[in-house]
Order: structure tokens, then C-alpha cells, then sequence
């Protein structure tokens, strides 16, 4: 029989648990039900290292993933975009040897 891999279990352990920080984090911070245009650095800082995180270990960048990906409807999405998107340049960078 095949092995059980666990290092899936373990993305998706941490993945549920960063879901609920950011849903968490997000109903303390926020009051409204939406709000347009604002960043959240937290969220941002978040999705940022997640993304460089990626290549080292995936179940600590699953967790800082999810936690813009598991704030409130509304809250979270632009920042995992942009974080995601930095940190995708930035590995880029680093692999082609310009930084």
C-alpha cells in the first residue's frame, strides 16, 4: 500500500486554523459588514510571508495564507492577491539572481 502523505494533513490543519484567526481577527477589528477600499497591513504582512514561505515549508505558508483567505466576506481577498503577487515577483527576482 501507499504511504499516507501528511504533509497534506498538515496543510490542511494549519489551513483551517488560519481560517480562523483572520475570521476572528477580522470580527474584532472590523464593525461594518464591508468596507471599500482599505488595506489591512496585518492581512497584507500575512499573505506577503505566506507566499515566500512557500518554498521552505507549505504548512506554515498554508497558514499564513489562509488567514487573509478566512477574514469576513468583504475583508482579505485584495490583500492574499497583492501578497501573493509580491511575493511572486520577489521569488522571481531571487531566482534570476538580480536582488
Amino acid at each position: 500500500m501507499n504511504e499516507v502523505p501528511f504533509i497534506l494533513l498538515y496543510c490542511a490543519i494549519t489551513f483551517v486554523i488560519g481560517s480562523m484567526l483572520g475570521l476572528s481577527y477580522s470580527y474584532k477589528k472590523y464593525a461594518k459588514p464591508y468596507v471599500e477600499k482599505t488595506l489591512d497591513s496585518t492581512a497584507l504582512i500575512s499573505a506577503i510571508i505566506g507566499g515566500l514561505a512557500f518554498t521552505v515549508n507549505a504548512p506554515i505558508s498554508v497558514l499564513f495564507l489562509a488567514f487573509p483567505l478566512g477574514m469576513r466576506p468583504g475583508y482579505g481577498h485584495s490583500e492574499f492577491c497583492l501578497g501573493v503577487l509580491i511575493a511572486l515577483i520577489g521569488y522571481i527576482l531571487l531566482t534570476i539572481g538580480i536582488v
